[in-house]
């Protein structure tokens, strides 16, 4: 037992040594793996900088590319954003297009090229990323009592009240999980206030089949198209993977359908009932109905964020600034005071 203290004792006088020395090792284990990973797997090395650019050029998905069959290789695809000009992608495509895909590697892209590896495309120039928010998949919080789309709300809510200048926010679906114009209304807003939030300019990858979306294009310059092309064979469709410039105006969801191995029966009745609604015209009276949409009055917007606020309105517009005194001025300033306060009698 003494031997055994005098070996603690002994070898405690060199852990400041010891522990730098693993730290060390670990440095370079790291970063033999990333070199080691870059030469095998063809990575870049990319241009890290203090603009507010991300553009990829030929970017992959650094895991997906090593489970793909035997003989099928990778579509690699482009990005290009910026806090102006192309601050919003709003990507359409069908389920199992790649759109979810794209907006992880994307993601993968960034936080690689941060911690210093090399990373899978032909080039890239990445504006440092403070933040990276991502609101991809469904799920449920059954022991608290919420639901997929309270949680999809929830955690939507936390994105928007905690966004910088320079987070890189991915959201994909948002508004699914529940009724379609409600879902609609909840994405276009979303849009909207990421392509005017008052103090940041933040970049953003939207996933939707949503194709309504594709309208906010035409009153934002700073909101693109884009599409994951397909190619419609006959009854059957073929991903291509390559995100093309424009929006998508087809969901292809009951060729999905049909490819996960659904009866033929519901198939068939499925483009019954499409045909039918297309004959409708139910889309184009809905495209009709959005094109009225009333644009969003951004000048208003302090008094129509809190109801507190239009109290607050209501007792300016009383005041006339003409006959007002010192006294009386300092008395409303009070009562605007409290009205914020909440404690107004």
């Amino acid at each position: 037992m003494k031997l055994y203290g005098d070996l603690i004792s002994y070898a405690g006088q060199y852990i400041n040594e010891v522990q730098g020395n693993a730290r060390q090792l670990a440095n370079l284990d790291c970063l033999s793996s990333f070199s080691q990973i870059a030469k095998t797997n063809n990575y870049i090395k990319p241009l890290v900088n203090d603009s507010t650019n991300l553009i990829v050029k030929n970017g992959r998905h650094p895991v997906i590319e090593h489970q793909l069959p035997p003989g099928e290789s990778f579509i690699p695809n482009d990005i290009y954003l910026n806090n102006d000009s192309q601050q919003i992608l709003i990507i359409t495509g069908p389920n199992m297009s790649g759109k979810s895909a794209l907006l992880r590697q994307v993601a993968l892209i960034c936080l690689m090229a941060q911690i210093g590896s090399y990373v899978p495309a032909s080039s890239a120039e990445i504006g440092i990323v403070d933040k990276v928010f991502t609101r991809v998949g469904a799920s449920d919080n059954l022991s608290r009592g919420e639901s997929t789309f309270m949680v999809e709300m929830t955690e939507t809510a936390s994105i928007l009240n905690n966004l910088s200048n320079r987070s890189l926010v991915l959201m994909d679906e948002i508004g699914r999980g529940t009724a379609t114009y409600d879902g609609v209304s909840i994405a276009w807003s979303i849009v909207e206030y990421l392509q005017n939030h008052p103090k940041y300019r933040v970049k953003t990858l939207f996933a939707t089949h949503y194709h309504e979306l594709n309208q906010l294009a035409d009153d934002h310059p700073g909101i693109k198209n884009y599409n994951v092309s397909v190619k419609e064979i006959g009854n059957k469709i073929l991903f291509l993977r390559k995100l093309e410039e424009g929006g998508s105006e087809h969901s292809f969801g009951i060729h999905v359908a049909q490819m996960a191995g659904m009866p033929n029966q519901i198939v068939i009745r499925s483009n019954e009932i499409l045909k039918h609604l297309e004959k409708e015209k139910l889309k184009e009276e809905t495209k009709k109905s959005l094109d009225s949409v009333p644009k969003q009055n951004y000048q208003l917007s302090l008094f129509e964020a809190d109801p507190k606020f239009e109290e607050i309105k209501e007792l300016l517009d009383n005041i006339d600034i003409n006959t007002v005194s010192p006294v009386e001025a300092l008395l409303k300033l009070n009562e605007i005071k409290n009205v914020l306060k909440g404690n107004k009698e």
